[in-house]
């Protein structure tokens, strides 16, 4: 199985459709999209300090935005499934996560903007034993390999991303928005464990599928 984080900033980028078309048909194993919360997580930040809500109301009001931007992501890709339990996403072949019954009053995931839709999906892989977790972002990526701990430290992956890849035990990559799926290339992630031990478990730069 394969995770796939397609960030909400794609929400407006021309590659978004030929992501998630390429998504719902490539043969292969199967694949889960966690959606971004993009525009939708954007208004809960800036509302936040406006309504004057705490941080675990506003954690909560994220994780539907993740619901909302699924359902417009299979709206525009009606090939691809809705799942919302356990049970659902492992019978699924090509689905979209709608988040909120897994992890939206989840006590052991912090209420915090350093969680996001990165650290959820590394969640979900684990949580779902996949072999691959692969975040597809807007921002540019670099060629090779890197830390999870330097990726956070750039601000490609949120702050407690390296915390939730080092409990996973797949592979994972990142990929730019115009990155055919799952061709690559893509920059394969070593989690901070690896990286501190000098594990060479991570060793190539353009990982193929």
């Amino acid at each position: 199985m394969w995770i796939v984080k397609l960030g909400g900033s794609l929400h407006d980028a021309p590659a978004l459709r030929a992501r998630l078309a390429e998504i719902a048909t490539v043969p292969g194993p199967p694949r889960i999209i966690v959606p971004g919360g993009g525009p939708f997580a954007d208004s809960v930040r800036s509302l936040q300090p406006q309504l004057g809500v705490d941080d675990l109301a506003a954690h909560r009001m994220a994780i539907l935005a993740m619901q909302q931007y699924g359902v417009a992501l299979q709206a525009l890709e009606p090939r691809l499934g809705l799942a919302q339990t356990e049970a659902e996403l492992r019978h699924a072949r090509a689905a979209i996560w709608l988040p909120w019954q897994m992890v939206g009053l989840e006590p052991a995931i912090e209420a915090s903007w350093d969680v996001t839709s990165d650290s959820l999906a590394a969640w979900l892989a684990t949580r779902l034993g996949a072999d691959v977790l692969v975040l597809v972002k807007s921002a540019p990526v670099p060629d090779g390999e890197a830390a999870a701990a330097d990726l956070a430290s750039s601000g490609l992956v949120d702050p407690a991303f390296p915390a939730y890849a080092d409990s996973f035990g797949g592979t994972i990559r990142v990929a730019h928005r115009d990155t055919a799926f799952p061709d690559g290339p893509y920059l394969r992630v070593v989690a901070s464990s690896a990286s501190d031990s000098g594990s060479s478990a991570s060793t190539t730069s353009r990982a193929t599928p």
